[in-house]
């Protein structure tokens, strides 16, 4: 028989023993949202893409995204409209023929600027001189104020929103005549890898985080405008263009993730992610 002190140091320990013992874990209950989402657009929204992809994962991190290359505008309007990627960006408006294609959300603008390396002299340059050089009026940048030497023009690929949005502020409607020194690159990467490399060299990019943070290239004033967020959040740079979100036209071929993805965009969290770009 034990005494009642001892039959309490019992009960005392045992109660210990008990409460030492751990927690069975609470069962998490599975994000519907979780899994991998394709995304297809043009370069010009990447920055605002990976923001808002980012912000929205943070919140749901099961929800994985692949495919954030430049693929172009054209491209990423072909592959969302056929299914072949769950979202896809781009940066200019639709044209008539894709509109109804795909459905838009626009998530703000950037600026297309042009691009000399950054060993060149010319700070700045007037539209009426821009043209001259495009269409080999002007061939050396002693004209302009440069050091002697053949300019070589980097046009972006046919089609892209970058080239489409110099033609028009180059040529206003009419029909493109290039000079005969050109190089055609195929994304914003090359654009600046050929500019950077060749001290001869003008190009034409989105006016993106890579090309404010290149070193290696120097983007020019346009018509006394600084290519910078500054004058884009102004609306006085010349060559602005939209950023849009684009998904497919039939509701049921979204993915649930997708919609809610959207969602955030268009609410508060979405919006304050765009304000800080």
């Amino acid at each position: 028989m034990f005494g009642r002190g001892a039959f309490a140091a019992i009960v005392v320990a045992l109660a210990l023993l008990c409460g030492c013992q751990p927690a069975t874990p609470a069962v998490r209950t599975p994000d519907p949202l979780a899994g991998t989402y394709i995304l297809r657009g043009g370069g010009g929204a990447l920055a605002a893409v990976t923001a808002l992809t980012s912000a929205f994962s943070a919140q749901h991190p099961g929800v994985k995204w692949q495919g954030f290359e430049d693929v172009g505008s054209d491209a990423s309007i072909r592959l969302t409209s056929a299914g072949d990627a769950d979202l896809g960006f781009i940066s200019r408006e639709l044209r008539p023929a894709e509109i109804g294609r795909v459905m838009t959300l626009s998530i703000g603008r950037t600026g297309t600027g042009f691009v000399v390396n950054a060993q060149n002299k010319v700070r700045s340059l007037l539209q009426p001189q821009l043209v001259k050089i495009f269409t080999g009026e002007t061939a050396d940048w002693k004209d302009v104020g440069g050091d002697p030497g053949p300019i070589r023009l980097a046009l972006r690929e046919p089609g892209s929103a970058v080239r489409s949005t110099v033609e028009s502020y180059l040529f206003a409607g009419k029909t493109p005549m290039y000079g005969k020194n050109v190089t055609q690159v195929q994304s914003a990467d090359e654009s600046i890898t050929v500019v950077g490399s060749s001290k001869d060299a003008i190009g034409m990019v989105s006016l993106s985080t890579q090309a404010y943070g290149s070193t290696t290239i120097r983007l020019l004033s346009l018509d006394g405008i600084a290519a910078s967020r500054e004058t884009i959040a102004a609306g006085t740079y010349p060559m602005l263009r939209p950023l849009y979100l684009i998904y497919n036209t039939d509701p049921a071929k979204i993915r649930p993730a997708i919609t809610a993805f959207l969602e955030f965009v268009r609410g508060p969290d979405g919006q304050k992610v765009l304000a800080g770009l």
